[in-house]
């Protein structure tokens, strides 16, 4: 599935946070799974969601080893811990942990945004204010991105 879109939504005194309908209404059960998984995102003032099996598919896509190198058991043994399931309630949405919270130091106002293959929640100041800068280096990164996706074609 690909999440695109950004939109403003509170983070309740619950820690509750309401997944867009839009998103929310395009996930299948058997090809997405039933829980959305929350991870530490990048850089680390922000939270990533993933559809279950999109998380599953991209853990998995990495060579395990019984002797994994330093870096990424080190990677391994922090983000993995941090990783949570949530399932979604009957109002559509899920429940932040604290510890996530006060590790990503989210304020309540946030925005929800589509980043391709999962759901990042970023402070909606942050998100105006990066919004704002990025656009005059758009041109810049769209370029460097095309060469590191390997597309010559637009």
């Amino acid at each position: 599935m690909i999440f695109t879109g950004h939109y403003e939504h509170t983070i309740d005194a619950k820690n509750r946070l309401a997944i867009p309908r839009k998103y929310r209404n395009r996930l299948d059960a058997e090809t997405d799974g039933t829980a959305l998984v929350l991870a530490p995102g990048r850089p680390m003032d922000r939270l990533w969601l993933y559809t279950e099996r999109e998380f599953e598919r991209l853990a998995s896509r990495t060579k395990s080893t019984l002797i994994p190198s330093e870096d990424q058991l080190f990677f391994d043994q922090i983000f993995f811990p941090l990783a949570e399931y949530l399932d979604l309630d009957s109002q559509g949405r899920v429940l932040i942990p604290d510890k996530m919270l006060d590790m990503t130091k989210l304020p309540r106002e946030v925005m929800v945004c589509g980043v391709r293959d999962h759901i990042e929640v970023r402070s909606r100041e942050a998100f105006n204010a990066e919004m704002q800068s990025a656009m005059d280096k758009f041109s810049e990164y769209q370029l460097r991105a095309q060469a590191s996706y390997g597309d010559d074609a637009r």
